[in-house]
């Protein structure tokens, strides 16, 4: 690795957030996948990456398609989560990671989700609950743990919790909080940038905690994020449906 390389790098700002659930649960969606003949997996706002993308693709019969609203190289069909160019039951399974805190009516993207998905087919969601404003273009929404069950309602769940953790919560608030020390809550974009620079470097260790602290009880009151897998099946009615929550 040259000199330049080497440079990038360092200038990068770590990420405040650990995903200590993403794999597990993409490895479950994957048991389940495995069980039709030639599954179909739609990757709703693949943006550049998705977390678990290796463990989907060791079951070489799963055919993944990435859509984005914007023109990466990973991506398969440009399209809007709220209108999707696809017919009512094509897919076996769709992922959707950190979309729907960046769309206007999520309500509607869950309802697109459903009507695309196959009858017994499977939904794996992640949202955040406690984040910094993060515009990629737009940034509107954060659900508690009740909030994300109920957005999927029409789907019978089969588990949801804490993807991300508290301590990545508390690693991003520090961060934002010691930039906005330094700039004076300023909105410049050099200033915050070099101020950035120094706090994400000075506080992302914190979010290593997740690794002990995440799958707590009680870890879902300051989550950074949480995350609902569910399945499609008009006939069945979840647990939960009937309780009501």
């Amino acid at each position: 690795m040259n000199s330049k390389n080497v440079f990038k790098k360092l200038y990068k700002i770590p990420s405040p957030t650990l995903n200590t659930g993403a794999r597990k649960n993409i490895r479950l969606l994957n048991q389940y996948l495995s069980a039709f003949p030639n599954p179909v997996l739609l990757n709703l706002g693949s943006g550049q990456r998705f977390l678990g993308e290796k463990i989907l693709k060791e079951d070489h019969r799963t055919k993944i398609l990435n859509l984005d609203i914007s023109r990466f190289a990973t991506v398969d069909v440009l399209g809007d989560a709220h209108h999707l160019p696809f017919s009512h039951d094509v897919f076996h399974g769709v992922i959707c990671q950190a979309l729907l805190e960046h769309v206007c009516n999520p309500e509607q993207v869950v309802s697109e989700i459903f009507r695309v998905l196959k009858n017994d087919g499977f939904v794996y969601a992640e949202i955040p609950f406690l984040q910094g404003y993060h515009p990629t273009p737009h940034d509107y929404y954060r659900f508690t743990r009740e909030g994300i069950v109920c957005l999927f309602s029409r789907f019978a769940r089969i588990d949801s919790g804490v993807c991300v953790g508290p301590s990545s919560t508390l690693s991003w608030v520090l961060r934002e909080y010691l930039t906005g020390l330094l700039t004076g809550f300023s909105e410049k974009k050099k200033l915050r940038g070099v101020a950035s620079f120094m706090t994400g470097w000075l506080t992302f260790p914190i979010k290593y905690l997740d690794f002990i602290f995440s799958k707590g009880a009680g870890a879902h009151r300051i989550a950074s994020g949480l995350y609902f897998l569910g399945k499609k099946n008009e006939k069945a009615i979840s647990s939960d449906q009937r309780k009501g929550v």
